[in-house]
């Protein structure tokens, strides 16, 4: 789905942010996000990928949406009294890392079943922290542990130029690594949901997702 551009005032912008949005509108796949100009966009992918914010829609237009949706057949709605998410079993760390941003989705709703922050910072990129960083990110990821985690979805930002790089057999490896997308973590809260936006980095054949 394109992105959808609509004028409002002017909000502030903070990358990769958690924040409460409504239920509906996220099992939709729809939300509405804040860009750094206070433009309003309306998308099915990650706030993130646009540089933008995730903000919460006004209950007219999830009314709207619902009803469009309903005429239409195309959106399948999941709310708090839906099912639960299914439990996935989380890989032995003696399987190593995750090799396709598929298996990383796997291993942290592995993870996040298990309710083990150790087994969620298995998953996370920590080169390059020193030990006060890591720290302050262990101590992140343990509030985050707590929480229920009913989706997952990877945005992949390999997109033009980037994409035939990356698929060209002439590229060492080392220099496909890097960021290549976005996952989202879509968590219970109360009677809705929030959704956290974490990079998604690929080093030495391996995925990771990061703050």
């Amino acid at each position: 789905m394109n992105r959808l551009p609509f004028s409002i005032a002017a909000a502030t912008v903070l990358a990769a942010s958690a924040m409460p949005c409504n239920a509906p509108a996220q099992s939709a796949g729809i939300q509405r996000c804040i860009a750094p100009d206070g433009t309003a966009i309306y998308t099915d992918k990650a706030c993130a990928a646009f540089g933008a914010e995730a903000a919460p829609m006004s209950g007219a237009l999830v009314s709207r949406l619902v009803h469009d949706g309903a005429d239409t057949g195309a959106i399948n709605f999941t709310g708090q009294d839906g099912p639960r998410p299914v439990a996935v079993a989380r890989r032995s760390a003696a399987s190593g890392c995750a090799r396709s941003t598929t298996q990383l989705a796997m291993d942290l709703h592995g993870a996040w079943g298990l309710g083990d922050v150790n087994r969620i910072a298995e998953s996370y990129h920590w080169v390059g922290m020193d030990s006060t960083q890591a720290r302050s990110v262990m101590e992140r990821l343990d509030r985050l542990s707590a929480a229920t985690l009913w989706d997952t979805q990877f945005f992949d930002a390999r997109i033009g130029s980037g994409a035939m790089q990356f698929a060209d057999a002439s590229v060492t490896p080392a220099a496909r690594d890097g960021n290549v997308g976005i996952m989202q973590l879509v968590f219970a809260e109360g009677s809705g949901q929030r959704v956290q936006d974490l990079e998604v980095r690929r080093y030495r054949g391996c995925y990771f997702v990061r703050f």
